[in-house]
């Protein structure tokens, strides 16, 4: 009754009740507004984020393709020839994100394209680094020469579609999200206008908008600062927690801080065997490990695939940074079970300290990884802190191997050391070796670098390509010059890095050498390292025959010292063996070392092969070797290594000699 009267009054005063004003087309009207008002402010939002997230997808995009150009290319003097090898870019182009290379030198001439050829042109100055296709699968990108150190431009097209789905799965569900908030809010303004007494159920509204927003920011969140197979933090929170506790220090040493870089060793392994489904998991067990065996202080973040860093305060009643690191190594000593499979994970470990070896955040790390190549390549799974001595040796290391890139242009030599045939005692080979003369200030001019200190540093930076090539080329000619005037024909060893065997095309550059040279095949012996015929088997086994096909000799050097298995001999082209110089030189003094030399002898020649040793300094080696029926030495007792004129004058010196005693051939 009063509630009729009540409208009764609102009709005859000219008032509309607030529910039947939003019942009316024109309050739906309004409501729709206020939606599509809301609706449009949150897609704009969203049409924002999502851009940010595509363009941080492409950039991950970019990172990996450039890492894959970096491991793919090779080094080579020849600027005007693609960095490529033919069977390594299908490869690429297979079982990666590139689709597609066009590659250019630093003048931007055009040396090569390989794939679906990209439409980005870097000859056109106003053109842009990136491009997307339209449909949004395909991404290119321009790599300039510093990103990829190596002296050419590169125009990459990348398989995008994974980003693609990426993005529109993050999109579909940021939109629903969005509209639902839209939902809510509208409905909150509804029951703003109808002026009920919702107060408490806006409350829940509100909370439930607020804890919807605040889910959605704790998730940006976790993506930003939080490693999403482990859980941990990442590399920018632990940046960025470093960065707070050293703005926020005091003047004693209540902030000390250790550091510490924790690498798992050969965690590739793990990955290529098993599948990276098995490795993730591994890497969740040995995260968790960390996390346990360190104090509830430690901030423990994964950094990459297989590295972690951890920072701990260092208080005078907790344990210092030593015991801390042996702390993990001992957490890493029980096996890890997977689907009944035990993995032996290990770790090498590089430890820094704040304020004492750095101030700086980002030096600090660089310290930890400094300690933790060092501990790296001292063997691995050990323990190494860090000293201002290792970053005297990285920074050697650097000089060095901008040195040997000038190298390249004239300062590498060969000298040769010859081979003789312990029946007759002729002369039956020479072996190159790499001898590097670096100039300087010095009273002298310069001084001979030693090959153990270069080629390591060589084989990493990929330059050991280009050094084999030059060595390759420069002994096969003097070979053929030796024939040309005169020197009966004998073979030429040249010793060939397992990164260049399998790396480049080496049955390719063989043959152009000895075209180039006009050196007949069977004057040149291939002397590979036992390590080669680890990798990849079948693919060793066709590069091996394809050489010996040519009529090229090989052999394997340091035999006994490597991966010493009778498989490899018996599936593998090997026309010699080479004993490893550690084991004559002590063979007269060591028996089993004499037992070693006397068992790879009987092998060889049970095989048929022919066995050489090296290190023969006395005549006492000589006559033991002798003894042992071995075919061929070389050593100091005969000659040392000299350059090429010396050795052709030691070499017509020598023959004469041995004409005069009717032992052998007599150079006319």
């Amino acid at each position: 009754m009063r509630s009729g009267l009540r409208q009764a009054d609102e009709l005859h005063s000219g008032v509309t009740p607030p529910a039947q004003m939003l019942g009316s087309s024109t309050g739906k009207q309004v409501i729709l507004m206020v939606f599509g008002v809301v609706l449009l402010i949150q897609l704009a939002v969203c049409t924002a984020m999502m851009h940010v997230y595509e363009m941080e997808q492409l950039a991950g995009l970019k990172e990996v393709a450039r890492t894959a150009l970096m491991q793919t290319m090779h080094s080579t003097n020849k600027k005007s020839h693609s960095p490529f090898a033919k069977q390594d870019i299908e490869k690429l182009i297979a079982h990666t994100v590139i689709k597609g290379l066009a590659v250019y030198g630093l003048d931007y001439t055009l040396l090569g394209t390989y794939g679906a050829p990209p439409v980005l042109n870097p000859v056109n100055k106003k053109s842009t680094d990136t491009y997307l296709s339209p449909d949004g699968l395909q991404y290119e990108v321009a790599f300039k020469s510093r990103e990829i150190g190596h002296p050419y431009n590169i125009v990459a097209r990348l398989n995008a579609a994974n980003v693609a789905q990426h993005v529109a799965a993050h999109t579909y569900q940021a939109l629903r999200i969005f509209f639902l908030m839209s939902l809510f809010i509208t409905g909150v303004l509804i029951l703003a206008m109808l002026s009920l007494p919702l107060a408490p159920a806006l409350r829940r509204k509100d909370d439930l908008i607020r804890k919807m927003r605040m889910q959605a920011e704790d998730r940006i969140h976790k993506l930003a600062y939080f490693d999403t197979l482990t859980g941990l933090p990442n590399r920018t929170y632990f940046l960025e927690n470093l960065e707070e506790r050293i703005k926020n220090k005091t003047e004693d040493n209540a902030n000390a801080l250790a550091v510490l870089s924790v690498d798992l060793d050969h965690f590739k392994d793990i990955n290529d065997a098993m599948g990276y489904e098995i490795g993730d998991k591994v890497l969740e067990i040995i995260a968790q490990r960390l996390v346990r065996s360190l104090p509830d202080s430690a901030v423990v973040a994964r950094f990459s695939a297989d590295e972690f860093a951890v920072m701990v305060p260092l208080q005078p009643d907790q344990p210092d940074s030593a015991v801390l690191a042996d702390k993990i190594v001992f957490s890493m000593l029980e096996p890890v079970s997977i689907m009944k499979e035990n993995f032996l994970v290990r770790a090498s470990i590089g430890v820094t300290h704040y304020p004492r070896d750095a101030g700086e955040a980002r030096h600090i790390l660089r310290n930890a990884d400094i300690a933790l190549n060092r501990a790296k390549a001292e063997g691995r799974s050990t323990v190494r802190f860090y000293s201002k001595d290792f970053e005297l040796v990285v920074q050697q290391r650097a000089q060095l191997l901008r040195d040997l890139r000038k190298a390249l242009d004239g300062q590498l030599q060969l000298y040769y050391h010859p081979q003789f045939d312990l029946r007759t005692g002729a002369i039956i080979g020479a072996e190159a070796l790499l001898r590097w003369w670096r100039p300087d200030n010095s009273r002298e001019g310069g001084k001979y670098i030693s090959p153990a200190e270069f080629i390591p540093v060589a084989e990493q930076s990929g330059l050991i390509v280009p050094i084999g090539e030059y060595v390759l080329r420069a002994a096969c000619a003097t070979a053929k010059m030796w024939q040309d005037r005169g020197l009966p024909p004998f073979r030429m060893a040249v010793n060939i890095s397992g990164i260049q065997f399998h790396k480049s095309d080496i049955v390719q550059l063989v043959a152009d050498v000895l075209k180039e040279t006009r050196l007949e095949p069977q004057w040149l012996e291939l002397e590979l390292t036992e390590s080669i015929f680890i990798e990849d088997t079948q693919k060793t086994i066709d590069i091996l025959n394809q050489l010996h096909e040519q009529g090229v000799q090989l052999a394997v050097d340091d035999f006994g010292t490597g991966y010493s298995s009778l498989s490899y001999l018996r599936q593998f082209p090997i026309d010699r063996l080479k004993i490893d110089q550690s084991f004559i030189r002590t063979s007269l003094l060591n028996l089993s070392d004499r037992m070693i030399t006397r068992a790879i002898i009987s092998l060889g020649h049970n095989l048929n092969l022919k066995v050489i040793a090296e290190g023969v300094e006395t005549k006492d080696h000589e006559d033991l070797l002798k003894e042992e029926g071995c075919d061929e030495a070389q050593g100091f007792k005969y000659c040392k290594p000299i350059p090429p004129e010396k050795f052709w004058d030691f070499a017509i010196s020598y023959n004469e000699t041995l004409a005069k005693n009717n032992k052998t051939w007599l150079v006319e």
